[in-house]
């Protein structure tokens, strides 16, 4: 009996993995109440836009792992920059702004969903209690920004880094690891349901976004300088008349393109943040036109 080469299994388990949560997805969407005036910003989990960012972000997952740049992935380093970019930063982004919680729980079956929410709304007691005091520090932003830089910069470990060529499994080990840490970075950005901790002020996730953008950048830079790693992989290119290969071209692309998520963030984020600042009420005459406050300093009426 023939059986399939490893890269095709994993790549029909990434398909069906896809399909399944976009599945749930669209049933919880449906499920939910219509889109209302959202007063903090967060995008509302009903509205089209959420729809339409959540299976954007499932369309690149699907493009990262089951596409042929998940074949190039373990032959040129260059693509598999292209594809660490996608996981870490282009998918989660999407998905996060998304804000899909809801309607990824309301997707889920009767049981499962009461349960969930059940749990979230559950009073602590001593074992529940110490279960979200584990939950709150691992969720953390700091903690989670630390995980979020030395989960990038592991995998790119010469020794490990060469390891997930030569076993597929290993690399759907590092592409699971770098999407689960790159959600928990974004989600924090972009304040999404469910929150174990307050909302940091949109200039907080700014400097957030800005600090989460150097791992992968980082990296380009290091191999601009320092190209020859050891990276062994099986093929490899070179421009004509030029001197770049495939290891200074995806050094090239790291370095120059790995921030575009994060610096479109910023900017989203600095719109919403001077939006708020804008639709604050304007404070009453009385509390400022007062004989006191037209007083210019040092000249006394």
């Amino acid at each position: 009996m023939p059986t399939w080469p490893e890269a095709t299994v994993l790549r029909l388990l990434a398909a069906a993995g896809i399909f399944l949560v976009a599945a749930v997805y669209l049933r919880g969407w449906r499920r939910l109440p219509r889109p209302t005036p959202a007063p903090d910003r967060i995008t509302d989990p009903a509205a089209t836009r959420a729809l339409l960012l959540f299976l954007g972000g499932l369309a690149l997952l699907a493009v990262a792992l089951v596409s042929p740049l998940g074949h190039l992935a373990t032959q040129y380093f260059s693509a598999r920059i292209v594809q660490h970019m996608l996981v870490v930063a282009s998918v989660p982004s999407l998905i996060m702004f998304a804000n899909p919680g809801p309607a990824l729980v309301h997707g889920l079956p009767a049981r499962w969903r009461d349960a969930t929410l059940a749990a979230l709304r559950r009073p602590t007691d001593a074992t529940s209690g110490r279960l979200r005091r584990v939950v709150h520090w691992a969720t953390a932003p700091g903690v989670t920004l630390l995980a979020f830089l030395c989960v990038c910069w592991f995998w790119y470990d010469p020794a490990v880094h060469n390891a997930t060529l030569r076993h597929g499994w290993l690399h759907a080990v590092e592409l699971l690891s770098l999407l689960a840490v790159g959600l928990l970075n974004w989600w924090h950005i972009t304040a999404a349901w469910p929150q174990t901790h307050p909302a940091m002020h949109p200039m907080v996730r700014i400097g957030y976004a800005f600090i989460s953008i150097w791992p992968v950048k980082l990296i380009g830079l290091v191999l601009l300088f320092f190209p020859d790693m050891g990276y062994d992989y099986p093929a490899g290119f070179q421009f004509s008349g030029l001197d770049i290969n495939d290891t200074n071209f995806g050094a090239m692309i790291a370095w120059i393109v790995s921030g575009l998520a994060y610096a479109v963030a910023t900017v989203a984020l600095a719109r919403q943040w001077l939006g708020y600042e804008a639709d604050k009420p304007a404070l009453p005459e009385s509390a400022w036109a007062t004989d006191e406050s037209m007083n210019v300093p040092g000249i006394k009426r």
